[in-house]
């Protein structure tokens, strides 16, 4: 009998009702709420006094809202209240409902009928809904509550039914299509991912390498989500014109390098692999100093649309970005 109580039910009810709604469960949606309508008649009702919310003809029930609980033959779970009907007829009788009772009827029957026989006419739906939030609005208007955040997600779209269970009906197709594209990416990445792994025996040259499959394996998933975070639906235009321009390197901090134009292996975006250029001794055949030939060394590759990151020359091989030879490792 408590009008906080009460409200915060009747808001979780109508919550349930939107809820349905959008997704076409029309039982759920009238049978919440004719509920949450029910307790906020009778949250109106209780504002005033509890004694108007209860059934007359129980005497304990009328004492535990007359603060006489002490007195009462039955516990206070017990109490008997007056059905949604009777309460909506009261509360019409203390402030100006904006409907007739005869208008309450599709919600109540509609209500009725899933709760006592599991069905009711599809048809009327929308009416009992529409009734519903117009008896709410004007009992939170009548108990000075905020009608928007009673409302919450709903609290504009409640105003078109139809149109709410339209966007929601659109809503939830591209959210399928969403959900379909990274099922197959995450299965093309997760067969991607099992080959960088492998332990073949070729593969496994070094402890450096070993990491690098790892690495790789978690940067490559890691890129595949942002990716479609960022330009999922948009066009390769679109994409093109969204790309981040590469800053300009400090090539300083390197010494000697060059940019080899690549590829990026996750989203097919321009990138420059980095390899800075050292000279190296060259082992002569003959006894004596061999002379220094300059060879290459790729240092990292930064993708700017994805956001790849390869950090050394291993994390590169891994994904076929560079090689080693005897010369060096060459892109």
């Amino acid at each position: 009998m408590d009008k906080t109580r009460l409200l915060a039910s009747a808001q979780r009810q109508m919550n349930r009702a939107m809820s349905a709604w959008c997704t076409s469960d029309n039982d759920m949606a009238v049978l919440h709420g004719g509920i949450g309508t029910e307790h906020l008649l009778k949250a109106l009702l209780s504002a005033r006094h509890p004694s108007l919310l209860v059934d007359g003809r129980d005497f304990s029930s009328l004492l535990h809202a007359t603060g006489q609980s002490a007195h009462a033959a039955s516990p206070e779970t017990k109490v008997k209240t007056t059905g949604a009907l009777d309460a909506f007829k009261r509360a019409a009788a203390l402030i100006a409902m904006p409907v007739k009772e005869r208008d309450l009827d599709p919600l109540l029957t509609a209500r009725n009928g899933v709760a006592h026989l599991g069905a009711h006419d599809d048809a009327i739906t929308h009416e009992a809904l529409a009734v519903a939030i117009t008896v709410a609005d004007a009992v939170l208007a009548d108990l000075q509550e905020d009608i928007p955040a009673f409302w919450g997600t709903w609290a504009e779209a409640r105003l078109d039914l139809e149109q709410m269970q339209r966007d929601a009906r659109i809503a939830a197709e591209q959210s399928q299509k969403q959900e379909a594209v990274e099922t197959a990416d995450e299965s093309q990445l997760e067969h991607w991912e099992d080959r960088l792994l492998e332990p073949m025996a070729e593969d496994f040259r070094s402890d450096s390498f070993q990491v690098a499959q790892i690495a790789v394996a978690v940067k490559v998933r890691c890129a595949k989500k942002l990716y479609r975070a960022l330009y999922y639906g948009k066009t390769p235009e679109e994409i093109m014109k969204a790309d981040l321009v590469e800053p300009e390197a400090d090539r300083g901090e390197y010494g000697q390098c060059l940019y080899r134009s690549t590829k990026c292996p996750v989203c097919g975006a321009d990138g420059d692999v980095h390899a800075s250029l050292r000279n190296q001794p060259k082992r002569s055949k003959k006894k004596g100093r061999g002379r220094r030939v300059q060879r290459e060394f790729p240092d990292y590759f930064d993708c700017y649309t994805c956001g790849l990151e390869l950090d050394n020359r291993y994390e590169l091989e891994v994904l076929g970005m560079a090689e080693p030879s005897e010369t060096g490792w060459f892109i």
